[in-house]
C-alpha cells in the first residue's frame, strides 16, 4: 500500500463518521469545495509503519513526493496551507462519491 493509499484509508474512515454532517452543510451553504483540517482525522490514522507514526508524518513524506502528491490530486485530494494548518481540500462531487462510497 503506497502513503496516498494508506492516507486515503484514513481519510475515509474520518468521512464513514463525519462525511454524511459535512456534505449536508456544504450542499446548504452552496459550497463548490470544502475543506477539512488534518487535526480531526488523527484519531483515525493508524501508524504505517516506525517512520510514519503519526499521521503528519505521513502527509509530509506525500507533500516531498511527487508520485505521491500526483496520486492524491488524481483522486482529486489536495492539501492546503491555511493560517498555519494543514488541510484536505476536494470538490462537493468528490466528497459525495466517497461519502456514499465508505456508507454502503
Amino acid at each position: 500500500m503506497s502513503l496516498s493509499e494508506h492516507f486515503m484509508e484514513t481519510f475515509r474512515k474520518y468521512l464513514k463518521k463525519h462525511g454524511k454532517r459535512i456534505l449536508s452543510i456544504a450542499e446548504l451553504t452552496g459550497q463548490k469545495k470544502v475543506k477539512i483540517g488534518l487535526k480531526g482525522l488523527y484519531w483515525y490514522y493508524e501508524e504505517y509503519s516506525p517512520d510514519y507514526p503519526r499521521l503528519e508524518h505521513l502527509v509530509k513524506a506525500i507533500i516531498r513526493s511527487r508520485e505521491e502528491m500526483s496520486r492524491l490530486n488524481s483522486l482529486g485530494i489536495k492539501f492546503v496551507k491555511m493560517n498555519n494548518e494543514l488541510y484536505v481540500e476536494l470538490s462537493i462531487d468528490k466528497l459525495k462519491e466517497i461519502v456514499h462510497g465508505v456508507s454502503k
